[in-house]
């Protein structure tokens, strides 16, 4: 077997039917998920509201 680090990351990254994930574990992994992308969504928010308040509002 190649010691390259690319096989081993393939032979890791394939799915071994016998390690099957618990739904705790899935569901500890969905709120990650889902806090992370809250975290975007607020840094995204407040970067527009700091723009408005930094850069004025609508200029006609």
């Amino acid at each position: 077997m190649s010691t390259h680090p690319a096989a081993t990351r393939n032979a890791s990254m394939t799915r071994n039917p016998q390690k099957r994930r618990t739904p705790e574990q899935i569901r500890a992994g969905n709120l990650r998920l889902g806090l992370v992308l809250l975290a975007v969504v607020a840094v995204f928010f407040l970067g527009a509201v700091v723009k408005q308040v930094y850069f004025g509002g609508i200029a006609h």
